[in-house]
C-alpha cells in the first residue's frame, strides 16, 4: 500500500472503506439525491449539487466523516500530502450506459487529492467505466497507465498534478457507476 510508488502517478485504491451496512445506507442515501444531466462533448453523466447540502442523514453522517481531523490526517499518512480539515469538495455522479469522461487533469483552485467512493455493484471490463490513469507525454497524456473497474465499497485517491492525466470510460451496458467524488484542498 504506498501511494507515492503507484504509477502513472500517485494513487491508492482502498477497498471496503466504510463497514458493510454503512455503505449500504449511504448508497441507498445517494440514489435518492436529484441528479442533473451534464453533457457536452468532454463528458455525458449525471451529477447531484453539492452534498454538503444535502438534508439527508447518512450523507450529512459522511460529510461529517470527510470533516474530520481523523480522515484528513488518515489521507495525510497514507498520501505524504498535507490537506486542510475540512477543506473538500463532493457531488454525486452516475454513469449509466453511454456515459463518460475524456481525459482532463483536475488542477484548479488549490486542488491536493481527488477521490472517488464507489457505490455501485462491481464493474468488469466489459461494463466499461473504468477509471483510466494516463501516462504523462511530456506534459501531454500519453498511454493509458493503469484502470480501475468500480469496485462496491472501495475508495480512490490520487495526487491531483499537471500530470495526474485520467479518464472515465464509456459505460457499456445496463449496470449503473454511482459515486460519490471530489477534491481535499
Amino acid at each position: 500500500m504506498d501511494f507515492a510508488k503507484n504509477m502513472p502517478f500517485p494513487h491508492l485504491l482502498i477497498e471496503s472503506f466504510l463497514g458493510e451496512k454503512e455503505a449500504e445506507r449511504l448508497a441507498l442515501a445517494l440514489k435518492k439525491e436529484e441528479f442533473e444531466e451534464k453533457d457536452s462533448d468532454l463528458f455525458s453523466f449525471k451529477q447531484t449539487q453539492d452534498l454538503h447540502y444535502s438534508e439527508n442523514k447518512e450523507i450529512k453522517e459522511f460529510v461529517k466523516m470527510l470533516e474530520s481531523r481523523e480522515f484528513a490526517e488518515r489521507i495525510e499518512k497514507i498520501s505524504g500530502i498535507k490537506v486542510k480539515k475540512g477543506a473538500f469538495d463532493l457531488a454525486g455522479s452516475l454513469y449509466e450506459n453511454t456515459d463518460y469522461l475524456l481525459c482532463h487533469d483536475d488542477e484548479l483552485e488549490g486542488r491536493k487529492i481527488a477521490y472517488v467512493y464507489y457505490l455501485c455493484e462491481d464493474f468488469s471490463e466489459k461494463d466499461g467505466g473504468a477509471l483510466a490513469l494516463l501516462e504523462d507525454d511530456n506534459g501531454k497524456p500519453g498511454k493509458s497507465g493503469k484502470r480501475y473497474s468500480p469496485k462496491w465499497n472501495s475508495l480512490m485517491i490520487f495526487e491531483v498534478s499537471k500530470r495526474s492525466w485520467h479518464e472515465v470510460e464509456e459505460v457499456i451496458g445496463k449496470k449503473k457507476r454511482y459515486a460519490i467524488g471530489g477534491w481535499l484542498h
